[in-house]
């Protein structure tokens, strides 16, 4: 899968019919302009979440119009719409709608920054991990399994349902040594794995998941999208991300795509 495709990919970036036009040299312009989102969005969150808790609307409305306009620059079409949409609403909306959606949308802008990302860490020719020729459930056999790991048990609800349509068996567990009891007996063919845990984090999870020859995709669950945090991500096996607070569709648009 070539750079190109893998933009393409990103839902949240409306480049259908952009790429395509694009000679080299634009779009060499255009990942700098994603990796400048990538960069300053951290310091971004940081400065629209302060304005939010002290609900300096003026400071919101500055900072969220200057977010707009980056996200015209990279093609978030629909995003940029929704948030021009929203600023002009601010006024008359309660601080419980307008907290509402800020927090929607910072989480949405998480999820683009580290989709970016990854399209730019991976190699020309690779694609998702999906499962491998060992991994298949044959028609007959029992249904896909998904270990999914985190210390907070609402969050293992949220995704649990999230997933209720699914049809796969779906083993929770709420810390790293539990999650490798489960391992003793079942072998998963998905890993979803929250990284902030007491004891052994999702990354270190992740390290003894593949030491113990486990070669089903791993799904980290975060809410940090910086640079060197995202690097150490993939470094670990990442395949793909969920963003806290995590998004019933969100969740299951990114599960989809490895079942």
């Amino acid at each position: 899968m070539t750079m190109r495709e893998r933009l393409r990919s990103i839902p949240d970036l409306m480049l259908a019919q952009r790429l395509g036009l694009m000679s080299n040299s634009q779009m060499d312009d255009y990942g700098k302009l994603l990796s400048s989102f990538v960069e300053q969005y951290p310091s971004q969150e940081s400065a629209i979440k302060t304005a939010l808790e002290g609900r300096d609307l003026k400071a919101l409305t500055r900072l969220l119009s200057a977010l707009r306009e980056t996200l015209i620059e990279i093609h978030a079409d629909d995003l940029a719409e929704e948030c021009w949409r929203r600023l002009n609403s601010f006024d008359e909306d309660r601080p419980d709608k307008i907290e509402a959606y800020v927090s929607f949308l910072l989480s949405t802008l998480t999820a683009l920054s580290i989709d970016i990302q990854v399209a730019f860490y991976k190699e020309d020719d690779e694609e998702y991990v999906g499962l491998g020729p060992g991994d298949q459930k044959k028609e007959g056999e029992d249904l896909k399994s998904i270990l999914a790991v985190d210390d907070d048990p609402y969050s293992l609800d949220t995704f649990k349902a999230a997933l209720k349509d699914l049809k796969c068996k779906i083993i929770g567990a709420t810390s790293g040594l539990s999650a490798l009891g489960v391992l003793n007996t079942l072998k998963p063919d998905l890993f979803v794995l929250d990284i902030e845990m007491p004891g052994m984090d999702g990354l270190e999870l992740a390290g003894e998941i593949r030491k113990r020859g486990h070669g089903g995709p791993i799904i980290f669950i975060t809410g940090k999208s910086t640079r060197d945090y995202v690097q150490k991500c993939m470094e670990a096996g990442a395949s793909d991300f969920i963003v806290k607070p995590i998004n019933p569709s969100h969740a299951l648009g990114r599960i989809q795509k490895f079942l």
